[in-house]
């Protein structure tokens, strides 16, 4: 299961991270199309359920509401937390954005050192989420 879940991850991944950089959004076709290959997966992997379905809802929840507050964050970013969550599970779901964040913070503020943005322009998140999905494998 964890080579097709790493797989999914690095296919969307890889057409994400184009899309929201050129962008600035992850489109609603491939969110869906995550959404069922979720569950498919907590389908297949029913010994886990309940992670695939506190990651959605958790990891999902806490996206949405870190979007509420700070509106920092597009809805494609929530929507695709919330299939990373159910794809991967509540545990790797986590670190997987807990890794997107650091990763993402650390890129932002050191563009913001070298003056390459400013604190208004957007900063593509998707990216970071990715990489943060797919570190997720090897911590």
């Amino acid at each position: 299961m964890t080579y097709i879940q790493l797989l999914i991850i690095i296919a969307s991944g890889i057409y994400i991270t184009y899309v929201d950089l050129k962008e600035h959004i992850i489109p609603n076709k491939v969110n869906i199309a995550l959404f069922v290959v979720g569950v498919i997966i907590t389908i297949w992997d029913i010994n886990h359920i309940m992670s695939h379905l506190l990651g959605l809802v958790l990891l999902g929840g806490l996206m949405f509401f870190l979007a509420v507050i700070t509106k920092g964050f597009g809805m494609g970013d929530v929507k695709y937390i919330f299939n990373i969550g159910l794809i991967l599970g509540l545990k790797q779901g986590f670190n997987a954005l807990l890794i997107g964040f650091v990763v993402g913070g650390i890129v932002s503020l050191i563009l913001l050192i070298m003056k390459k943005v400013n604190k208004k322009d957007m900063i593509a998140f998707g990216p970071y989420l990715v990489l943060g999905a797919i570190l997720s494998f090897f911590v």
